[in-house]
């Protein structure tokens, strides 16, 4: 790495930051990352923690998130704010920028210089980032095994085996679908073999290139990191098989019904043009355009293997996501990593191209334009529209609405004599209550139940209004709906309260508030 590379990686890194970090509690909590956040809380205080092969993915997240926790200075989950638990993917999100320095002599310091711009102000990037789920991990953990696998091409040796081995072992243990990225990687690394020499590879030819000491070494820390995060460090051994029993369920959700089927073209429309009534224009059009000039520039005007390679992978993991039914727009960072590397590729090879004044004047200014346009999105997307819908990347968002359901609840606890013992129920069809359990986490008696159970009073209730509970009419005004607070588009929850403790609560208000 020279000066001029260093350099470059620093500005993206500040880049990066300047966008990531600041208003990391804009926005509150998606139900995946509430869920998260329990998991984490009961990993964090009780040291226990189970893979569920069901739901929930892979046990990465919680233990990378332990030493942010640990250096936050909370001293339990009842102190956790949503900005802390967004620290781990904000850091994996910037460091990601960092592992691109591995390719610098695979795809050229310009075209790595490029991607890291790109990477610290994509719209998509920086509101994922800040978006406390696996996908930023499973992003990081495949480029660290992309870069330390081309290491090993140039430089063959224990440690890059090593490293390699570790990040396909991690990507494993983050989440489910990296068997797509490496299957991806697999049919790439064939296609490009058979284009070089005109012949599909036989796996001997490929075996001698490899020394059985650093195959031994790469396979021994792939299952090292299996062993210890699957198993929560030996105190869980049935995740071991949990693990790989995890695709019958996954794949039936692939394929099966759910309110997440979306067209093919679902990721590739909210990236190159999403339009709300009343909402900006959304678009990453400039990164999408030079990532299709450096994908052709890879695969007919460069020589280079590695090129080909990742032009390949990208078209591949980018079919495959778009193939499959179920769709969350975070899924779309796994092939929009590929994208920008080819972006990257992309702005360089046009640089070069146009080699007089002139040309690479207009150049400039466009790219100019086009950076300035991305990291005004970004910007957008984490402050304004972090929680609107008119954003492409906000999905089944919480509604920042839910917080005045969730400071009532806070308020009235705490002039009720029996605190945060004070009985709440919860009652909506099919669990649909997250991210309550995470927000109402200080209450030691919850109740949570999945309709009206014979018994709906309690100090504190709240109602899906799909229920039409009407508890103060049931209770001849001895409880009465004091708000209706939307928890996600379309879904609202009843407050109930008993009429005597609202009083109290009432009386602590401001008097300009009653």
């Amino acid at each position: 790495m020279n000066r001029w590379s260093a350099l470059a990686a620093l500005f993206a890194v500040l880049a990066a930051l300047a966008l990531r970090v600041p208003k990391l509690e804009t926005r509150p909590l998606h139900n995946d990352e509430a869920v998260n956040a329990v998991k984490l809380s009961e990993l964090w205080e009780k040291g226990s923690y189970a893979y569920d092969p069901d739901e929930y993915h892979g046990p990465s997240l919680h233990y990378a998130s332990l030493p942010f926790l640990w250096l936050s200075g909370t001293r339990s989950a009842n102190e956790l704010s949503d900005a802390t638990l967004r620290w781990v993917t904000v850091a994996f999100g910037v460091a990601l920028i960092l592992l691109l320095l591995l390719l610098v002599d695979g795809i050229g310091r310009p075209a790595v210089a490029w991607a890291s711009l790109f990477i610290a102000i994509s719209p998509a990037m920086v509101f994922y980032s800040r978006y406390f789920i696996h996908e930023m991990l499973l992003v990081f953990f495949t480029a660290l095994t992309l870069g330390a696998g081309w290491r090993y091409s140039q430089t063959p040796s224990a440690l890059w085996a090593l490293i390699a081995g570790a990040g396909l072992g991690l990507m494993f243990t983050t989440k489910e679908t990296f068997v797509l990225t490496l299957a991806a990687m697999g049919i790439a690394g064939v296609i490009t073999a058979w284009w070089a020499t005109g012949s599909i590879p036989k796996l001997r030819t490929v075996w001698a290139q490899f020394s059985p000491r650093h195959v031994a070494l790469a396979v021994g820390a792939t299952l090292l990191m299996w062993l210890l995060l699957f198993s929560s460090f030996f105190t869980h051994l049935e995740g071991l098989p949990d693990s790989i029993r995890t695709y019958l369920p996954w794949l039936k959700r692939a394929g099966g019904h759910s309110p997440h089927i979306h067209p093919w073209y679902f990721y590739l429309e909210r990236l190159a043009w999403f339009h709300s009534a009343k909402g900006p224009v959304w678009s990453e059009g400039t990164i999408l355009l030079l990532a299709a000039i450096g994908i052709g520039a890879s695969l007919f005007a460069q020589r280079a293997l590695f090129h080909r390679f990742l032009a390949l992978y990208t078209l591949t993991l980018t079919g495959i996501y778009s193939a499959i039914s179920y769709k969350t727009p975070w899924c779309l960072l796994n092939f929009y990593f590929g994208m920008i590397l080819m972006a990257g590729v992309g702005a360089a090879w046009l640089w070069q191209l146009f080699r007089s004044r002139i040309p690479q004047v207009v150049l400039s200014v466009g790219m100019l334009l086009a950076v300035v346009h991305l990291a005004g999105q970004s910007w957008l997307a984490s402050s304004e529209y972090a929680s609107d819908r008119r954003t492409p990347y906000v999905y089944a968002q919480t509604v920042p609405d839910v917080m005045t359901l969730v400071d009532r609840a806070e308020g009235i606890g705490k002039v009720a004599p029996t605190g945060y013992q004070t009985v709440i129920k919860i009652i909506a069809p099919e669990s649909d209550y997250w991210p309550l359990p995470w927000y109402l986490r200080r209450f030691q008696n919850l109740g949570w139940y999945e309709k009206l159970p014979e018994d709906p009073f309690a100090p504190i209730v709240m109602v899906s209004s799909k229920l039409d509970a009407r508890l103060d009419e049931r209770s001849e005004k001895k409880w009465i709906m004091v708000g209706l607070s939307e928890l996600r588009p379309g879904k609202f929850f009843e407050l109930y309260v008993e009429l005597e403790l609202w009083k109290k609560y009432v009386e602590t208000l401001p008097r300009d508030r009653e």
